[in-house]
């Protein structure tokens, strides 16, 4: 399964893979192999690479944990690329300015939308791949396309902008 942590304003792609004794783990590219027991609620024992280590693990909301190691706590949150989507667009508004940008790096698989274009909340701009994986950014609001900033085939960084959305000019 593929999922995103969010750690010190960082995004790290992390892939697991279920094998036989414990798990495959890449993060950030870097393969690990992982034994895990669950010791108590909230305490595992994990070896990792060989070397043993007990983590604490607390939960004080959906995705969101505090991780308590030998070297001290890591508060991190843990997203689908579904939800890495949703949440980079959060902070975009409705209306004027509103703006798509890439919610991972990527490379832009297909450009939707042209400048000057009507669009309606939840039609698709810019299709962007990711981790194998295609996500179609959307339109947050109804309006029109001030700025297409990217083409098929540019590498995009996370969080740069693709395209923005002014308000649609209202009807005499």
């Amino acid at each position: 399964m593929r999922y995103w942590i969010i750690r010190d304003e960082r995004q790290i792609p992390v892939e697991v893979e279920e094998v036989p004794g414990g798990y495959t783990v890449t993060m950030d590219g870097k393969p690990y192999q992982v034994e895990s027991s669950r010791i108590l609620e909230g305490l595992y024992s994990l070896i990792i690479g060989g070397e043993s280590f007990e983590v604490t693990v607390h939960s004080h909301e959906p995705g969101r944990y505090d991780v308590h190691m030998y070297d001290g706590m890591r508060p991190v949150e843990i997203l689908s690329p579904l939800e890495l989507v949703l949440k980079s667009q959060e902070g975009a508004r409705a209306g004027h300015g509103a703006s798509i940008r890439a919610p991972m790096p990527g490379k832009v698989v297909k450009v939707l939308a042209v400048e000057g274009q009507a669009v309606v909340k939840g039609q698709g701009l810019v299709v962007v791949e990711a981790m194998k994986m295609q996500n179609e950014l959307q339109a947050l609001s109804d309006g029109v396309v001030t700025q297409v900033r990217v083409k098929e085939g540019d590498s995009v960084e996370s969080g740069a902008e693709l395209v923005t959305i002014g308000e649609a000019a209202e009807a005499p």
